[in-house]
């Protein structure tokens, strides 16, 4: 049975309380968080299911009136469509946190760390890691966006004035956006380490 389908049918039964991908995993028996994510995201633009922030997770729920006429198409592996899947900034900063807590071995959520009073979207639980992530693309895919290089420094700054030893800032989108800001500005930066992540959660460490 498609992966797709077994999401489904899991959230029916759970209906109306909704269930997290960590839940969805552990009833499917699934090994990977990838693939679940990617079920729920496709799930949610073929508006099969709805999705709510709770807390620092999101819950997934069900959306009875489609009925089976709008059965999500079974042709791939996942059971999703085999078209590129664009990410939302939301669903970029969920998948970002998902491969960036494998990546450094700890839960990441959003917090504070002081002197700096900013709300970070990635915090480990002791401080000692602070990131953020940015989905940017070039202005009509072309040109430079000055407004987001501003962005992009001001983030740097700020995660430098961190007491953290492990920062890092995560992009996604269009990987010429950082890739441009490090020809320009890159030598001025002194430990926040750079990474684009594609949206098939493949992570590229850029400086």
């Amino acid at each position: 049975m498609p992966h797709a389908t077994r999401v489904l049918d899991y959230l029916r039964a759970v209906a109306p309380k909704g269930a997290t991908n960590g839940e969805i995993r552990q009833h499917l028996g699934l090994a990977s968080h990838q693939t679940v994510y990617m079920v729920t995201q496709q799930l949610l633009r073929q508006k099969l299911v709805t999705a709510e922030r709770d807390d620092h997770a999101w819950v997934f729920r069900v959306v009875e009136e489609q009925g089976d006429a709008a059965a999500p198409p079974l042709g791939s592996p996942l059971g999703v469509s085999t078209e590129t899947i664009k990410l939302s900034p939301y669903g970029f900063e969920a998948l970002a946190r998902q491969v960036l807590t494998t990546h450094y071995g700890t839960s990441l959520t959003p917090g504070s760390a002081p002197p700096v009073r900013k709300l970070f979207d990635f915090v480990s639980p002791d401080r000692q890691i602070i990131g953020d992530a940015k989905y940017y693309a070039l202005v009509r895919g072309l040109a430079l966006p000055p407004a987001k290089f501003s962005v992009i420094a001001e983030h740097v700054w700020l995660l430098e004035k961190t007491e953290a030893p492990t920062t890092f800032l995560v992009f996604g989108n269009d990987q010429r956006v950082p890739e441009r800001w490090l020809e320009r500005y890159g030598n001025l930066v002194c430990k926040v380490a750079f990474y684009f992540l594609s949206d098939d959660g493949s992570l590229v460490r850029l400086n």
